[in-house]
């Protein structure tokens, strides 16, 4: 699941149990399989928050040798592996009319 919280901040929540931990791979760390480690939650399900700039990422879940993708990603993409890769969008926020703040 992916949880865009503003900013560039996205709340990236693996939800099936693991007993292996489960990592975040993607193109935002070069697909490090051990750049981002992800916290196992008081559920069982896994979480971890990344800050994205403005831009398309394709990304995994790693846990032990398996690589699973997000049931809701914004979309998927043909991979080199002959499977899908999921995809995050991050749009640029922007501030509303009105809604600026200071001074």
């Amino acid at each position: 699941m992916i949880q865009m919280l503003g900013g560039g901040w996205v709340r990236f929540r693996y939800e099936e149990s693991a007993e292996d931990p489960v990592y975040l791979v993607g193109d935002f760390n070069q697909w490090n399989e051990t750049a981002d480690p992800m916290d196992r939650a008081e559920d069982g399900g896994w979480v971890t928050t990344l800050k994205l700039n403005p831009g398309e990422y394709e990304f995994k879940y790693k846990t032990g040798h398996r690589w699973h993708n997000d049931r809701a990603a914004h979309k998927y993409v043909a991979n080199v592996w002959g499977s899908e890769n999921s995809v995050v969008v991050v749009n640029e926020d922007r501030v509303q009319p009105g809604m600026e703040t200071g001074a």
